[in-house]
């Protein structure tokens, strides 16, 4: 049973076309054909129906079967190649997120130089549902980054570090500043200051405004979490962030939301499941998890 094979049939369980399956990985349908045959061969029964060429194709259970474990062995393919290259390589690739190189990341840098491990970290700054991916896909050999409680995220070893809430940042001489928590509601029609939607905190405000119904009857998109600061302190809206993201700024105050339109989120560190460290790797680890 070939990994070549595996691969074709997965691909052909996935979009039941032989002739997707051939475009996709540049080969003739005839190969594909040929592929069903040696995989029926080896298992000993079918693996797919097909009453004639229109027809749609029909994976049986035990095609099911094999398509589920073909995924098992392909992922474990992938894992070897991204783990024993890094093994022979001695520097930690770290990912991180905007807040945790602004709240995290000196006092790590700090212990990892105390360490003689400075010169092995790269670091690179992303948001954090690229940062999950790029792990995945071996980029990063750990993240520090922030996720909603209830996100799943098979394959990856997670360690949580603190809790924080999402807030409502006001300017802090408005009247909303002296509130001890906020209806959405009450800021329908002020200016929303929004971040993109690939980050995290625009992904909470969503689920919070679907959940609600509200809508703000004027927003602006803002990539930068100082530049949201700056709008916000000057008086041209609200934003919508972690608490923490404003700790140290000046001229803006975090408000609570009401408690039933609170969301919460974790700052992790994330490993991948089959990461084996080398040496450098290793110590490098131990420090990021005793922070």
């Amino acid at each position: 049973m070939e990994i070549k094979d595996l691969k074709y049939f997965k691909k052909l369980v996935e979009t039941k076309s032989y002739i997707s399956t051939a475009k996709y990985f540049q080969v003739t349908q005839p190969a594909i054909s040929a592929m069903i045959k040696r995989l029926e061969k080896e298992i000993g029964t079918k693996l797919v129906k097909q009453s004639n060429s229109r027809a749609q194709l029909v994976i049986t259970p035990a095609g099911i079967v094999t398509y589920r474990q073909s995924k098992k062995i392909l992922q474990i393919e992938k894992s070897i190649l991204i783990e024993a290259n890094r093994a022979n390589q001695n520097n930690f690739r770290l990912g991180y997120s905007e807040l945790a190189g602004r709240s995290w990341l000196p006092s790590v840098i700090t212990q990892l130089n105390q360490g003689h491990l400075l010169a092995f970290i790269e670091t690179h700054q992303d948001n954090s549902h690229s940062l999950e991916q790029h792990l995945r896909d071996g980029r990063y050999d750990a993240i520090v980054f922030s996720r909603l409680g209830d996100e799943k995220m098979p394959g990856i070893k997670i360690t949580d570090f603190a809790k924080y809430q999402y807030e409502l940042i006001v300017p802090s001489n408005s009247e909303l500043a002296k509130k001890s928590e906020i209806d959405l509601f009450q800021i329908q029609n002020i200016p929303l200051i929004m971040r993109h939607q690939r980050f995290l905190s625009r992904i909470a405000l969503d689920r919070i405004m679907s959940k609600t119904g509200f809508k703000p009857k004027k927003k602006l998109i803002v990539d930068s979490i100082d530049a949201t600061a700056k709008l916000i302190s000057s008086g041209m809206g609200v934003g919508y962030l972690m608490n923490v993201a404003v700790n140290n700024l000046s001229n803006v105050t975090a408000v609570p939301l009401l408690p039933s339109q609170r969301v919460y989120c974790y700052s992790s560190l994330g490993i991948r499941d089959d990461f084996i460290p080398n040496r450098i790797q290793q110590r490098c680890l131990d420090i990021l998890l005793n922070k």
